[in-house]
């Protein structure tokens, strides 16, 4: 009887110890795309409903590792917003129209440190389906002042990161008659549950790889005396 020598056996282990450690870095990689692809000021829900009073959050992360100092939302024309929640830490200023509505808000005299993320509320309700566009100004604590200003996203394609002349993104809400389950780009619901079936199956991967190196002989046993002609 032919039993396979030990480096065979050693190789095919190491062959399943890559391939678990490649699943499991793959998990992790989907776990970090969705919160790269979010670095920049969104506003959320992404979706809402016609006629429904909804709160918006506007969620202003630092940009380009550099303190935040002000902030400046121009609400869109399918919403009515009328009320802006305090901003503990910041002073807040209403923007109206000349018939009194609200139309922004601009904060200032608070900082939202490198690495760290704000959130600004305001209570509204949108009147007109489609996709609104909430223009945001970020000033930075260098004098600089970010722009997002440009074409909303789309889909779950992210927009590529934006040189610092160049408007990023502007934050938007798809409005629609009826509730939608929230696309890929809206709350990260379905990047999260991707990302943890990714990790999932890496971590299984791994306990396989070790089942089978755990269960293998330390040292194969010799092979018995050829049978004679006799026996």
């Amino acid at each position: 009887m032919t039993r396979p020598a030990p480096a065979d056996a050693a190789m095919r282990g190491r062959r399943l110890a890559r391939a678990g450690a490649m699943a499991a870095a793959l998990g992790c990689l989907a776990l970090v795309a969705p919160a790269t692809a979010q670095a920049h000021i969104s506003v959320v829900p992404g979706a809402a409903v016609l006629e429904q009073p909804t709160e918006f959050a506007i969620q202003v992360p630092a940009e380009d590792g550099v303190a935040t100092t002000s902030v400046r939302v121009t609400f869109p024309s399918q919403v009515s917003v009328y009320a802006v929640a305090d901003a503990p830490g910041w002073s807040t200023r209403i923007l109206r129209t000349p018939d009194g509505r609200l139309r922004g808000a601009e904060w200032t005299g608070g900082t939202i440190p490198p690495d760290q993320y704000a959130r600004f509320t305001v209570l509204g309700t949108p009147f007109e389906a489609g996709t609104s566009v909430w223009p945001a100004e970020q000033g930075l604590a260098n004098g600089r002042v970010k722009r997002w200003t440009g074409p909303p996203e789309t889909g779950d394609e992210a927009t590529p990161a934006t040189g610092r002349g160049t408007p990023g993104p502007a934050p938007a809400v798809v409005i629609s008659a009826e509730p939608v389950p929230a696309a890929g780009g809206g709350d990260g619901d379905g990047a999260l549950w991707a990302a943890i079936i990714g990790i999932a199956l890496g971590a299984l991967a791994l306990v396989g790889v070790g089942m089978v190196w755990a269960s293998r002989p330390a040292t194969l046993p010799p092979d018995g005396p050829d049978d004679g002609p006799g026996r």
